[in-house]
């Protein structure tokens, strides 16, 4: 099926297919990614494949002839497969396991084989792990993000008294000299 998948590809977005559009040069994009090139290059689109220019129809993109070659449910075939991680050796088994020592996913075959005696995990755990931290160092980030926000404010604050001050000093230097 990998190989199904890379047929079932968009050059641009490199992700399966979401309503593909054939270009005059029979090159296929996704139908967003065409909106995208053609709000870039209004009414001529070089097609991203081989530079073919193709002319946007009175209608928009959406106009552009439907791949009819793909249908939804081998599509979402192929997405269901791209979101399980294969096997960089054994490419038609899904990774299961994730190799510590060699920071790598793997099959069973590769665990029992290539990767036998090394330390590794279930795929899984390894996904929830890096997720937590991650999501660790997302609420890190927002609560460094909040307390620049709250000096900038006061940063903010200070300058404006420090411009009124400054507006006050002038007034007065400027009675002084005055009288």
């Amino acid at each position: 099926m990998a190989a199904t998948q890379d047929n079932m590809t968009c050059a641009i977005c490199t992700e399966v297919y979401r309503s593909p559009r054939f270009l005059p040069c029979y090159h296929t994009f996704c139908l967003t990614c065409l909106e995208e090139l053609a709000k870039r290059h209004r009414n001529t689109i070089p097609c991203p494949t081989c530079r073919a220019p193709a002319t946007v129809p009175p209608g928009g993109v959406c106009d552009l002839q439907v791949n009819f070659y793909f249908t939804e449910e081998a599509l979402e075939q192929a997405r269901s497969e791209k979101r399980q991680s294969m096997c960089p050796v054994h490419t038609k088994k899904v990774a299961v396991f994730h190799c510590t020592q060699c920071d790598q996913a793997i099959c069973l075959k590769c665990k029992q084989t290539k990767h036998e005696g090394h330390t590794t995990e279930e795929l899984s755990e390894t996904v929830a792990r890096c997720k937590k931290t991650i999501e660790d160092r997302l609420q890190s980030f927002m609560e460094n993000i909040s307390r620049e926000k709250e000096k900038l404010e006061s940063c903010k604050e200070n300058e404006k008294r420090a411009l009124e001050k400054r507006a006050a000093l002038r007034e007065q230097v400027g009675h002084q000299s005055v009288t």
